[in-house]
């Protein structure tokens, strides 16, 4: 009477790793789609609430800060440094009564936020 040992055999671990190989492969794309979508939207949010925060700064100063900073502990809670897409600090440059508020997105085109002015208006 032979005893046999419970386990896998050599072929089946070797088929079980290329299996989980092949959906390895075919869920990245998916993955990395997803985390742009979210940097991307990450990017408008934060576009949105310094906006915001300048918008209120100006309502009741009667103009626009000079840098965001000032914005920071009064007009913004937490201590959250707000940055683009691409890692990068927010862009923002205050002109007369105007600003231009703007980052890059994942894939490095640089978008405003709605209450920018360009330098034409």
């Amino acid at each position: 009477m032979k005893n046999k040992q419970a386990g896998f055999t050599l072929i089946e671990v070797v088929a079980v790793a290329a299996l989980l190989g092949v959906l390895v492969t075919m869920v990245m794309p998916s993955l990395d789609g997803a985390n742009t979508k979210v940097k991307n939207a990450k990017l408008r949010n934060d576009l949105a609430t310094v906006d915001q925060a300048i918008q209120l700064y100006k309502m009741e100063k009667g103009s626009v800060p000079d840098s965001l900073d000032v914005l920071q502990t009064e007009y913004i809670s937490g201590s959250s440094e707000f940055k683009d897409a691409k890692g990068e600090a927010l862009t923002y440059t205050a002109s007369d009564n105007t600003y231009v508020l703007s980052g890059k997105d994942a894939s490095g085109i640089l978008v405003t936020s709605g209450g920018s002015k360009s330098e034409t208006e």
